[in-house]
């Protein structure tokens, strides 16, 4: 027993185990390992010691090693097998090989934690149920999100039909565009006017076939070569007329100089707007119309105050089953051009249903939103049971997302809708009464197109107006939700984005996308914000330069559009002044070489950095059919588990957690869900996993800045002490080859040892001169006498290993002392403040002070004037003379014998109405504004008091006054303020106290 304490206090005074502490390991050197071998009672560096001898450290306290640290000690160490070590192999074990790693980390990190099977923390059964949810549920809601986007893009190619409405805006485009005086020559109301007829009238009615390549035949039957009236190109039938829609305006004061307002009081193309409606028969005949925009021209129907005119046309296809409402809108600017917008042009289908099997795949969409709501509201409720903490917890980005695309997926379903009970219900309901069949009747009847006298004999021209108003109205109304429709449906594609975004997180393959997004996100997000300037510099010089006259930079939005469409090309320039070509090759140049090639090509290398930094920290992870088949057998293996949503709530319950205890065992957790009637297996599952999870949560260590500027710190020291003893030994190594070329024929042995002696004895005097307490000659020739015993090459490395201990005890004393200094400074400095704070406190507070006299010297200044200062120095000398001659009056009159009271009295009442006098002239002096004045008033009560009590104790009790008539005098005491007051005894009334 005693053997063994003693083994245990010599291995525990060994140094060797505060270097293991820190982690260390590269300070450890031979004389450490070889004091070990001295409390194992091997003295000889030679003797080697049994591996069993090593394993008895494991009943060693104070070693901080554990038993698999010491295995894998002797592992590294024994590496022959043979079963005994010796200095070199134990330090090499303790050095370089694993147990060294471990030391490190668990400086670094701290101590790792020994995890079981068949216990865990709840913060790691927690974790890993967090983790296992997530990543399930975005597996998961990969399918269902991939079958969501494939109906919803099904059912929206099949209902919005875009390839048709393209084909039907390409025929409104040519009718339009082209003709004999195409639309692009529309500048003025006169080119309007020409237009019309030259342009519109032929190709959209086209009654006579007319066109730019077909001349008018009288003689033909017009009904031969255009049979059915109102066609647009001989498919778009025109629904009741083409309707010309013109916007004026009421006018209001032009907003011009004071000296051109008698010429421009109005600007007629400002204020409020209104509509003013002309309907175009196409059942008309062609003289007809041409007499009807005659008139209109001649009549200056577009006016000043014209701002818009639509000319707007709704007809029919019936190849197509689809509607199409053209609105082509000019526009009339204050400069006087006119320019022409033919984009509001909306084609829909008649009946979106006429096909049963065309609500499939919006039946399928509808369900699979409705499974994402129920998956959703399976995750709310049981949060929201747990008060407002549950529901932030469930509030994440993804389940955010998942509520965004559950609302504007049905929001679109509900614009959808109302788009299908408007074309499919109000729209025939409108259209019905419209008289078109009796119209056609009279024109195939009469063989040719209806004068104005027959048109109106068939119908009511008033009325038929009405209702095509009324069908105008419900065509832009239907029109307007179709476009809504389809604007929700372009933005719940981003929507259905995200969410793919979502479930890529569940494949660490698919996940590097979402990584190298927010890997790169804030080296993106400044250098998009130099971008962004840069850019908007060029766009706004080129808005300044070119603005005026190319299309497209006249304002700020539309310049920046066009600058990075980078629509300005090197023809575009030449048509300028020579001086104005230089300015505008720079800025193009510049902009080309700044933001064209480097610019971009910086974003692209971020880009590229962080996704090869992130796909090289990925490995080579599982594929996505691989976590497909694993999560499948996982399902099937909990399919009779208990919900891990469920159990996450229950657990992280704040008021009322189902497991309160720290630490979770297979028995705690089936008794805190025994309610629930949780399985053996089920428990065993949940521990086994999370603690398999944490365990491998620790080997993935992630190094912080601060340790790695450590561990840089470390290498960057050893580095130098290495290039310190490399240049030693070059040294030695140079001495010894200049002794060798002097004697060639001595002995090497000799001339390798002496220059080591040379190294030795300027290493020891740059020592003493640098440290004064070194070691004395003879320990240090102690010490060479003893490195002489060994080999020539152990000598070198055992020199060398010294030096570098030197240097890294130096550098730790050199640490600590700037340690201290630094604390020192610190705390001087900290006192250095303090007391400035201090002074400052005193100084505001004497500055305070020092003000508050001033006023008041100036208030008492404002008091005293007008006083005479004699009189007010005399005050004071008058009242102690008052006050002597009443003392005197007193023991007089404390004499029974004495007969002179009355006139002492009278005298008295007389001194006191004088004082009372004096009083008032210097309260008259003072104005009555200071409160000296009213102290002074005070007097002549306080003397009144006193002296009617002094009167009363004479005349009752003269024997008790006479004995204390010494006592009762009263004290005259000169206060602060320079007057004189009385100092009434303890038997005086309280009002003179």
């Amino acid at each position: 027993m005693d053997n063994t304490e003693s083994f245990g206090a010599r291995v525990g005074h060994c140094a060797l185990w505060e270097k293991v502490k820190e982690g260390h390991v590269h300070l450890i050197t031979n004389e450490d390992i070889q004091e070990l071998f001295h409390a194992f009672d091997v003295y000889d560096p030679s003797e080697k010691i049994s591996t069993s001898d090593l394993v008895r450290l494991c009943s060693v306290e104070g070693t901080y090693l554990t038993a698999e640290d010491i295995g894998e000690w002797i592992k590294d160490s024994d590496v022959d097998g043979t079963g005994e070590v010796g200095i070199m192999d134990v330090h090499r074990g303790i050095t370089e090989g694993t147990a060294a790693f471990s030391l490190v980390k668990r400086a670094l990190f701290g101590q790792e934690k020994e995890h079981k099977l068949s216990e865990c923390s709840i913060h790691e059964l927690l974790g890993w149920m967090h983790y296992e949810y997530d990543k399930k549920s975005k597996l998961w809601s990969l399918p269902e999100t991939l079958f969501l986007f494939t109906a919803f893009i099904i059912g929206a190619v099949l209902h919005l039909n875009v390839w048709e409405a393209f084909k039907s805006s390409r025929a409104y485009q040519y009718a339009l565009t082209y003709g004999d005086f195409a639309l692009e020559w529309v500048v003025d109301r006169d080119t309007f006017w020409k237009w019309v007829y030259e342009g519109w009238l032929r190709n959209i009615l086209r009654h006579h076939m007319v066109s730019f390549i077909r001349e008018v035949d009288p003689d033909q039957d017009v009904l031969k070569t255009n049979p059915f009236p109102g066609r647009v190109l001989k498919t778009h039938q025109i629904i009741g007329a083409v309707r010309f829609r013109r916007w004026y305006a009421v006018g209001t004061a032009c907003l011009s100089g004071n000296m051109w307002k008698d010429l421009y009081s109005q600007c007629p193309m400002h204020g409020e707007l209104m509509p003013d409606d002309w309907y175009i028969f196409y059942h008309e005949s062609y003289e007809v119309i041409q007499e009807q925009i005659q008139e209109r021209a001649e009549n200056f129907w577009l006016d000043d105050h014209t701002r818009f005119l639509d000319v707007q046309t709704f007809s029919y296809n019936a190849h197509q089953a689809m509607f199409t409402l053209d609105n082509l809108r000019l526009e009339f600017r204050e400069a006087g051009y006119m320019i022409h917008r033919d984009g509001k042009r909306e084609t829909f289908a008649d009946s979106p249903y006429y096909n049963l099997w065309l609500a499939i795949p919006d039946l399928i969409f509808a369900v699979l939103l409705w499974n994402v709501f129920y998956g959703e509201m399976k995750e709310l409720v049981p949060a929201a049971m747990n008060g407002l903490d549950g529901i932030k917890d469930y509030l994440k980005l993804w389940n955010v997302i998942d509520w965004i695309a559950i609302g504007f997926g049905f929001t679109t379903l509900s614009f959808w809708m109302v788009f299908v009970l408007k074309v499919s219900g109000e729209l025939p309901e409108v259209l019905k009464p419209l008289p078109s069949n009796a119209l056609d009747r009279a024109v195939f009847t009469n063989r040719s197109y209806l004068t104005s006298e027959e048109f109106d004999s068939v119908v009511d021209r008033f009325d038929f107006e009405r209702q095509v108003a009324e069908i105008f109205r419900c065509a832009e109304e239907v029109a307007e939700s179709h476009v809504v429709a389809r604007r929700l449906i372009f933005v719940y594609l981003f929507i259905l984005m995200l969410k793919f975004f979502k479930a890529f997180g569940s494949n660490d393959r698919l996940d590097i996308v979402i990584k190298t997004i927010t890997g790169s996100a804030v080296d993106v997000a400044h250098f998009a914000l130099a971008f962004a300037l840069v850019f908007v510099c060029f766009a706004g010089s080129g808005m300044l330069l070119i603005g005026t006259t190319f299309e497209g930079y006249h304002t700020i939005p539309s310049a920046l559009y066009f600058r990075w469409a980078e629509n300005v090309e090197m023809d575009d320039i030449e048509g300028f002044e020579p001086w104005f070509q230089v300015l505008a090759y720079f800025w193009f140049f510049s902009y080309l070489s700044l933001m064209s090639i480097l610019m971009i090509n910086i974003l692209v290398g971020l880009i590229f950095e962080a996704y090869g930094r992130i796909r090289s920290a990925a490995g080579e992870p599982e594929t996505l059919l691989e976590q497909v088949g694993e999560a499948v057998e996982n399902l099937k293996e909990t399919k009779n588990f208990i919900d891990m949503w469920y159990l996450i709530c229950e657990l992280e319950d704040d008021d009322f957690p189902a497991h309160p205890a720290e630490l979770v065992t297979i028995r705690s957790l089936k008794k805190a869900f025994s309610k629930d009637r949780m399985t053996k297996q089920n428990a065993e599952y949940l521990i086994e996993s999370a603690s398999r999870w944490a365990k491998k949560q620790e080997h993935n260590v992630e190094l912080s800045v601060t340790d790695g500027v450590r561990m840089i710190g470390q290498t960057r020291t050893n580095v130098n002490k290495l290039l310190v003893l490399s240049e030693q030994v070059n040294a030695m190594l140079r001495k010894f080859h200049s002794k060798r070329t002097e004697s060639e024929g001595g002995d090497w042995l000799s001339m390798y040892g002496a220059a080591q002696h040379e190294i030795q004895q300027e290493a020891a005097t740059k020592t003493e001169e640098s440290d004064p307490l070194a070691a004395s000659p003879a320990r240090r020739k102690h010490k060479v006498s003893e490195m002489q015993q060994k080999s020539r090459e152990e000598l070198m490395f055992y020199q060398m290993r010294n030096r570098f201990s030197d240097m890294i005890s130096m550098t730790q004393e050199q640490t600590k002392l700037l340690e201290f200094i630094s604390q020192s400074i610190g705390a001087r400095q900290e006192s250095i403040v303090e007391k400035d704070n201090w002074g400052r406190q005193k100084t505001a507070v004497l500055t305070d002070r020092c003000e508050k006299i001033e006023i008041n010297i100036g208030k008492l200044s404002e008091c005293l004037k007008g006083v005479d200062p004699g009189q007010l120095r005399g005050m004071p000398d008058k009242l102690k003379e008052f006050a002597q001659k009443v003392h005197a009056w007193q023991v007089e009159d404390s004499n029974p014998r004495s007969s002179s009271k009355l006139d002492h009295m009278a005298m008295l009442q007389h001194q006191m109405d004088s004082i009372s006098q004096d009083v008032a002239q210097i309260s008259a002096a003072t104005k009555a504004k200071a409160d000296i004045a009213k102290a002074l008033q005070h007097v002549k009560p306080l003397i009144d008091q006193w002296c009617g009590a002094t009167t009363a104790r004479l005349v009752k009790t003269p024997s008790r006054f006479t004995e204390d008539s010494s006592d009762a005098s009263p004290r005259m005491v000169q206060t602060w303020t320079g007057f004189t007051s009385f100092d009434a005894q303890d038997d005086a009334p309280d009002e003179v106290r």
